[in-house]
C-alpha cells in the first residue's frame, strides 16, 4: 500500500496512549522515555517454522519502518536478534516511546464485513487514505471527522460486488463495516463526492482519524509483537501451564475458551486467544483432530489447495482418515470456514449423520435456500440438539463466518467433560468424551451424550440406560457389548476402521446408525430401526432384528439374516448391494444401481431407480421410475422488439408435462444468471408459467440487443443424474436518436452548470470535482460561442477550472483543462463574455509582490491572468494557493499554464466567466 505521512500524527498517538493501554498506572516521566524498544515475536498459530523465515522478517521491518516514517522517526533503527525471536527499535535519544510503542506493536488487520460477517475486503486492497472533516451544511464550520480510502483495481471489484450483494438484501443492512484489529471503527459507504472510493464515518474525532489512517496505511503485521524489557525467546503456540489471556476478559466465551486452552483443544499465541477471528478451516480441523485424539494419517495428494509445507497438512491426512473432509477436497484450509462449512465438520466428528433429518427445526430460518443437502441435515441436527443457535431469530447466517469463541463453544456443548480413566462417570450431567481403550459403564448414564473417541478399543455396558446418544467415532478396531436389559436411544457406530457391536441379553437401541467410510461392521442384537449412511463398508447384520432398515449412503455391501419388517433403499443412495435371507414385508429401491439378493423374500418390491437389480423373490413387484424430464419443452413468448424507454416482458409456459416435479428455476440475461429471479422449489406442472420483466437504462451507446433465458433442472431420483432444460431468445432494443441524446444532454449541461463556488477551500476539492469533458464541450456548443481565433477559454468559477477549447462554434472540442484560484468572495472575478486583450511578459511588480506573465480580459480594467504570487522582482513563489477563489478579481494559475496561456492565445480569443 501507498505511504502517507501524516502531520502532528506523533502528537495524536501521544494522546491517545491510554486508548492503547487502558486502565494502566500512571509511570514516571524518566520510566517512560526508553530508547530502545524491544519486542519478542510471536508467529501466527500453527506456524511451521519456528524462527521468521527471511521473508516475514523484510515484511516485519517494511511495517515498522513505515510506521517510525508517519511519527516523524524515519531515523530510528529496525534490528533483529539473530535467532529472529525478537526485533528492537532503537529510537532518537530525545523520543517519546509511551503510545509509540503501543502503536509500533498493532497488528493492523482490517476488513470490510456485511452484516453477516463477510469479509468483502482487506487492507490489501487499500491503495491510500486520508483524514479530514466536513461541514455538516452549507457554511457551517467543519465539525465531522471522516476517513477516505482510495482503492486499488482488484478492491474496486470486491466492492462492486459486495454492494451488488447488499443492495439484493432484504433485510436492509446496505453498508460495510470496517474492522481494525477486531473492533469496528466505521461504517463505509461510496466517496465519489469527496473523491475516493470508500467514506468512512464513526464516533471519532480528527485527531483519532489521522491516527487510524495512520494505522490502515503501515499494513498488516505478519507476527505478533510483545514489548519485553529485553530480548526474548520466541513465543511458541504452546497450552500455557496458568493461562492468561488479556484479549478475553469480560468476553462471553471467556470460560469455554480457557477450558479448551486447558484440555489442549486450542493454543493461546503469546497470551493472546483472538477469541473473535474467524476460524480457518485448518484451525477447525486441528481443534476437532485434537478432540477425538486423531493419530493416524490418509494421504493428501487428491486435496487441491494445499501447499506442501503448510503447517496443518498432516491434520487434514487425519481429517480424511476419520471422514471428516473427502479426500478430493478443493477447498482453501487458509480461508475461514463459513457457518455451514463448521456445521458439518461438527456433525461429521460426531455422527450427528442420520437418514432422516429432522429438517423441520430449520423452517423458523428464512436464510437456508442456498445451503447442500448435507449442510441443511447437520444444521438441522444440531439446532435440533440445543448445539447450534441462529444468528437472529429468524436467520442461521450460513455463508457468514463463525469464530474461534463460536466454534469451541459449539464444540464444548456436545462434550462438555473430558473425563480420565478413573473418573466418576455417574457423577456427569452433560455430554462426555471417553479416551480410555477399555471402558465400563453401568446404571443410568445422566443426560448427554457418550462419545468415545479415537483410542477406544472395547466398550462394555453394563444395565445401562441411556436417553443421550452413545458414539463410537474414529476407533481402528472397536468392539461394544452390551447386557442386562441396556437400553440406547441412540447408537452411532462411525469408526476409522472396523468396529463388531453385540446387543444381548435383552439389551436395545431405539436407533443404530451405521455412518461414515472405513472398515466393516458388525452388529448382533436387536434395534427398532437401523440406518446406514455409511459409505463403501462392508455391514454384517446377520445377527440383527430390526423393524427398519433405511439405507440412505453408497456402494455398501450389507447382509441381512435378522427378520426386518420394511427395507428401504433412498434415492441418492447409489450401488449398494443387498443380501436379504429373511423375509421382509416391503422393499424400496430407490437408489440407482442397487442390487438385492439372498434367500429371503419379499411381500412387495418397489423399483424406483434404474440400473436396478431385484433377485430377491417377491410377491409382487412394480417399477416406478421417473421419466424426468423427457417430452418437456420450455415455450418462451417475448415482442418482437424493445420499444425505445421501454421494458421487456419475457414469458415461458411448459408442454409435455405429465406429472408435477418440484424442479429449480433461473433466468438469465446475456448469458448470466439473474440472481435475483432464482426458484429452488419451482413446482413445474403442465399449466405452470413463469414471467420476467427486464428494465433499462437508455443511453447513447447502449447494447441494441438482449438476450433472455430461463433454466428449468431437475435432480431425478430415479437416475441420480442432474437433468436440465434451456431456452433463450433475443430481443431487438430500438434506442432513441442521437439528436434526442444531445438535446437531453444539453437540457441537462445548461441546468448542471453553476458559476457560484461550492467547495471547502481546499485544492483537494478542486482536484477532485469538476464537469466531464463531454458536459464541458455539451456547454459551451450550446451556448452558441463564437472566437475570432481558434481558440476559446472558459473560467468555471464552481470548480475553479480554465478549460481551453479549439474549433469553432458549435464544435469546440476541450484540448486543456488549468486548476487556477479565481477572485475571492468578496472581489470576484466578473461573469460575462468577454476577449484576451494583451499580454505582457514582464507581468506586474508592485512593493509586495511580482506576477509574470500576464493575459487581460475584460478590455480596459485590471482582470488578467496571471502567475502566483512571488517575491518582488523574483519568480519564486510564496504565495501558493490554487484551486478556490482566493485573488482581487483576476485568475491565479501555475507557472507552467499561465506560460502556456502566453505562448498559445491570441489576443482577441473569445473568454467566457461563468
Amino acid at each position: 500500500m501507498k505511504r502517507r505521512v501524516l502531520s502532528g500524527l506523533l502528537a495524536a498517538v501521544l494522546l491517545f496512549t491510554t486508548a492503547f493501554a487502558a486502565g494502566a498506572d500512571p509511570v514516571p516521566e524518566e520510566e517512560t522515555q526508553p530508547a530502545v524498544l524491544t519486542y519478542a515475536v510471536a508467529l501466527p498459530e500453527g506456524a511451521d517454522d519456528s524462527r521468521m523465515d527471511d521473508e516475514t522478517m523484510e515484511r516485519v521491518r517494511a511495517v515498522l519502518e513505515r510506521r517510525l516514517a508517519q511519527l516523524d522517526l524515519a531515523q530510528a533503527e529496525v534490528s533483529f536478534s539473530d535467532d529472529r525471536a525478537a526485533v528492537t527499535v532503537t529510537l532518537p535519544v530525545d523520543a517519546p516511546d509511551e503510545g509509540v510503542a503501543e502503536f509500533l506493536a498493532l497488528q493492523g488487520r482490517l476488513s470490510f464485513t456485511d452484516a453477516d460477517g463477510k469479509a468483502w475486503l482487506t487492507g490489501a486492497d487499500v491503495s491510500a487514505a486520508e483524514a479530514g472533516l466536513s461541514a455538516s451544511a452549507e457554511g457551517e464550520e467543519a465539525q465531522t471527522a471522516y476517513i477516505l480510502l482510495t482503492l486499488t483495481d482488484e478492491g474496486r471489484r470486491a466492492y462492486a460486488e459486495a454492494q451488488a450483494a447488499l443492495d439484493a438484501r432484504e433485510d436492509g443492512s446496505s453498508t460495510l463495516s470496517a474492522v481494525l484489529d477486531g473492533a469496528t471503527i466505521a461504517q463505509a459507504a461510496p466517496g465519489e463526492q469527496e473523491g475516493g472510493d470508500l467514506l468512512l464515518t464513526g464516533d471519532f474525532t480528527e485527531d483519532e482519524a489521522k491516527l487510524l489512517v495512520a494505522r490502515i496505511m503501515a499494513g498488516e503485521l505478519p507476527v505478533a509483537l510483545t514489548l519485553t524489557d529485553a530480548p526474548s525467546q520466541p513465543a511458541v503456540p504452546e497450552e500455557p501451564s496458568e493461562p492468561s489471556f488479556p484479549d478475553i476478559a469480560g468476553h462471553w466465551a471467556a470460560a469455554e475458551l480457557e477450558r479448551a486452552v486447558e484440555l489442549g483443544l486450542l493454543n493461546g499465541v503469546d497470551g493472546k486467544m483472538l477469541p473473535d477471528n474467524p476460524v480457518k478451516r485448518s484451525e477447525a480441523i486441528v481443534i476437532l483432530n485434537r478432540t477425538l485424539g486423531a493419530s493416524v494419517q490418509d494421504a493428501t495428494a487428491g486435496l487441491k489447495n494445499v501447499p506442501q509445507n503448510a503447517w496443518y497438512a498432516a491434520d487434514l491426512g487425519k481429517a480424511i482418515h476419520l471422514g471428516l473432509i473427502d479426500a478430493d477436497d478443493s477447498r482453501n484450509f487458509d480461508a475461514a470456514a463459513t457457518r455451514a462449512e463448521a456445521f458439518v465438520l461438527l456433525a461429521r466428528a460426531f455422527a450427528y449423520d442420520r437418514a432422516e433429518a429432522a429438517s423441520d427445526v430449520l423452517d423458523a430460518f428464512t436464510d437456508t435456500a442456498s445451503m447442500t443437502a448435507e449442510q441443511k441435515q447437520a444444521a438441522a441436527a444440531l439446532v435440533a440438539a440445543g448445539v447450534v443457535n441462529g444468528d437472529t431469530e429468524t436467520t442461521l447466517a450460513p455463508s457468514g463466518a463463525l469464530t474461534r469463541a463460536q466454534f469451541v463453544t459449539m464444540l464444548l456443548r456436545i462434550v462438555p467433560y473430558f473425563p480420565t480413566e478413573d473418573a466418576d462417570l455417574s457423577a456427569l450431567t452433560g455430554g462426555a468424551l471417553l479416551t480410555g481403550s477399555t471402558v465400563e459403564l453401568s446404571g443410568s448414564a445422566p443426560a448427554g451424550d457418550r462419545v468415545f473417541a479415537c483410542g477406544t478399543e472395547e466398550v462394555t455396558l453394563s444395565g445401562v440406560t441411556a436417553d443421550g446418544r452413545v458414539v463410537l467415532k474414529g476407533a481402528e478396531a472397536v468392539k461394544l457389548t452390551a447386557s442386562k436389559d441396556t437400553a440406547l436411544s441412540v447408537l452411532a457406530v462411525d469408526p476409522a476402521g472396523t468396529a463388531e457391536v453385540t446387543l444381548r441379553d435383552d439389551s436395545h437401541a431405539d436407533t443404530l446408525v451405521i455412518a461414515g467410510t472405513g472398515g466393516a461392521v458388525a452388529c448382533q442384537g436387536e434395534a427398532s430401526n437401523i440406518e446406514i449412511t455409511a459409505s463403501n463398508r462392508t455391514i454384517d447384520l446377520s445377527g440383527m432384528e430390526a423393524d427398519t432398515l433405511t439405507v440412505t449412503g453408497s456402494g455398501n455391501t450389507i447382509v441381512v439374516d435378522g427378520a426386518v419388517r420394511a427395507v428401504s433403499v433412498n434415492a441418492g443412495a447409489a450401488g449398494n448391494t443387498l443380501t436379504l435371507n429373511k423375509k421382509v414385508e416391503t422393499l424400496l429401491v430407490a437408489g440407482v444401481g442397487t442390487k438385492v439378493d439372498g434367500k429371503g423374500k419379499a411381500e412387495s418390491v418397489d423399483i424406483r431407480a434404474v440400473d436396478c437389480e431385484v433377485s430377491l423373490s417377491a410377491d409382487s413387484k412394480i417399477e416406478n421410475i421417473d421419466p424426468g424430464l423427457a417430452g418437456v419443452t420450455i415455450e418462451m413468448d417475448v415482442p418482437a422488439s424493445v420499444k425505445a424507454g421501454g421494458s421487456l416482458l419475457t414469458k415461458v409456459s411448459f408442454t409435455g408435462v405429465s406429472e408435477e416435479k418440484l424442479c429449480s428455476a433461473q433466468w438469465y440475461q446475456n448469458g448470466q444468471p439473474l440472481e435475483a429471479y432464482r426458484n429452488s422449489r419451482f413446482a413445474l406442472t403442465a399449466d405452470k408459467t413463469s414471467s420476467h420483466t427486464t428494465y433499462f437504462t437508455f443511453t447513447k451507446d447502449m447494447e441494441t440487443s438482449v438476450t433472455i433465458g430461463f433454466r428449468l433442472t431437475y435432480d431425478n431420483p430415479s437416475t441420480g443424474e442432474t437433468e436440465e432444460l434451456y431456452a433463450e431468445k433475443t430481443v431487438p432494443i430500438e434506442n432513441y436518436s442521437d439528436e434526442w441524446y444531445y438535446q437531453r444532454d444539453v437540457n441537462r449541461v445548461l441546468n448542471l452548470v453553476s458559476s457560484t463556488y461550492r467547495g471547502n477551500y481546499t485544492t483537494a476539492y478542486a482536484v477532485n470535482n469538476d464537469y466531464e469533458t463531454y458536459e464541458k464541450e455539451v456547454w459551451v456548443n450550446a451556448k452558441g460561442y463564437s472566437s475570432s481565433t481558434k481558440y476559446l477559454l472558459w473560467i468555471n468559477r464552481a470548480y475553479q477550472h480554465v478549460n481551453v477549447f479549439e474549433g469553432s462554434k458549435g464544435n469546440w472540442k476541450l484540448i486543456k483543462s488549468f486548476l487556477v484560484g479565481t477572485g475571492a468572495a468578496s472581489t470576484p472575478t466578473p461573469t460575462g463574455l468577454t476577449t484576451v486583450s494583451y499580454k505582457s511578459a514582464g507581468g506586474w511588480t508592485t512593493s509586495t509582490y511580482t506576477v509574470r506573465p500576464v493575459v487581460g480580459f475584460y478590455p480596459g480594467t485590471g482582470y488578467a491572468f496571471h502567475s502566483r504570487l512571488c517575491y518582488p522582482g523574483t519568480d519564486t513563489e510564496y504565495d501558493y494557493s490554487a484551486g478556490y477563489p482566493i485573488s482581487h478579481g483576476c485568475v491565479r494559475m501555475y507557472k507552467s499554464d499561465i506560460w502556456w496561456i502566453y505562448n498559445n492565445i491570441p489576443v482577441g480569443t473569445t473568454v467566457a466567466i461563468f
